[in-house]
């Protein structure tokens, strides 16, 4: 009755094992494919809006900005409270 439990448990491990053994050495794909499969990845314009807002890691800087244009401030507070900064 063990054994019969086991057994599943058994064979997933030695198919884990042999997919492992696989998995050290990675299909290749030639330069054309990876051209392709890099375009698909990388940041296309207009995708990322907020990364073009001109962020101010100084409250104050970003006040006397809006005070000088007549524009509002948008505030974004994380990590406890801490004002975030672009990086």
């Amino acid at each position: 009755m063990l054994l019969q439990r086991l057994a599943p448990l058994v064979a997933l491990l030695v198919l884990d094992g042999a997919l492992a053994a696989r998995a050290d050495q990675p299909a290749r794909i030639d330069e054309a494919k990876f051209e392709q499969l890099q375009a698909l990845v990388r940041r296309q314009p207009g995708e990322s809006r907020w990364m073009e807002i001109r962020w101010y890691p100084s409250v104050w800087e970003a006040r006397r900005q809006a005070a000088a244009e007549g524009k509002p401030i948008f505030l974004m507070a994380g990590s406890g409270g801490a004002p975030a900064a672009g990086c």
